[in-house]
């Protein structure tokens, strides 16, 4: 049975921890609230960059001339850069280690975030470059993350792009996806042309980069909010835990303290009945 002494020294760990969780949780409380409006705010561009892609899908992808059809896929990995977020990376990685095993050649790989990188190092998978972002992404980033795509379309070393990422449905759901950056379907046309200023070709030149920048930086967004989401939740989950149980193990040194006490005021008093019947 636990002594008093070994209770308490349970409980400074328990309070310890539990003053950490608290720090952490208000720490990833803050950057959820910073990355939730900006992603509510982008999300609106996002949304009308998505429609304008999806209506001339063709123009948009001759901004990417791919020279070698016969290349590997590029398949791009967000992760986060922390642990402390339950399964996050987790089921992203167990999704993206299924993809692997699939029979394809040799895919080329970017990894951007530190829990992936770590991943791909420790079972000594190839990958050709890796980007560690910031807590809250910068649009740079993405602006950084195309160029080194345009790149390896024009140089013939791939022939598409996917981006193996956890969707933000909610708060507390994250669904780890592959979505392709680029589809080479047919344009899905308007029922009436609109009017281009100059022409045609000028607008969608003009605009490709911007629509395919809003199209990698909403995802990065989406990684970054899933990640905060969850370490936010995880670190609530632990404080909660070390509060309920700072409390049995004080309840319980109470208890036998207060036995303790009883024992010793049994024991007395019955040194004292000794005592007057001699």
């Amino acid at each position: 049975m636990p002594t008093i002494q070994n209770l308490k020294k349970k409980l400074q760990v328990i309070l310890s921890t539990k003053k950490l969780t608290q720090a952490m949780k208000t720490a990833s409380t803050v950057k959820y609230s910073k990355l939730s409006a900006l992603y509510s705010d982008y999300e609106k561009y996002a949304e009308q960059c998505d429609r304008m892609y999806h209506y001339y899908r063709k123009d948009f992808n001759s901004f990417f001339s791919v020279s070698n059809p016969e290349a590997p896929s590029l398949y791009i990995v967000l992760t986060s850069n922390k642990g402390m977020c339950g399964s996050f990376n987790t089921e992203l990685i167990s999704f993206f280690e299924n993809i692997l095993r699939e029979p394809e050649s040799e895919p080329v790989i970017i990894c951007c975030g530190k829990k992936g990188k770590d991943y791909l190092d420790g079972k000594k998978i190839r990958y050709d470059k890796s980007y560690i972002f910031s807590d809250i992404p910068l649009y740079s980033d993405a602006c950084a993350l195309l160029e080194d795509i345009r790149a390896m379309t024009e140089s013939g070393k791939i022939s598409s792009v996917k981006i193996v990422y956890p969707r933000y449905q909610n708060m507390m759901k994250q669904k780890p996806v592959c979505d392709g950056l680029f589809s080479f379907g047919e344009d899905t046309a308007e029922s009436e042309e609109p009017l281009f200023v100059p022409d045609r070709q000028t607008v969608m030149v003009n605009t490709a980069e911007k629509i395919l920048i809003s199209i990698l930086y909403k995802k990065i967004l989406e990684t970054a909010l899933g990640a905060q989401a969850a370490t936010l939740t995880t670190m609530r989950s632990a404080y909660d835990t070390a509060c309920e149980y700072s409390i049995q193990l004080e309840t319980e040194i109470n208890r036998k303290r207060q036995s303790q006490v009883t024992a010793d005021v049994l024991e007395v008093s019955a040194d004292y009945s000794k005592k007057g019947e001699v």
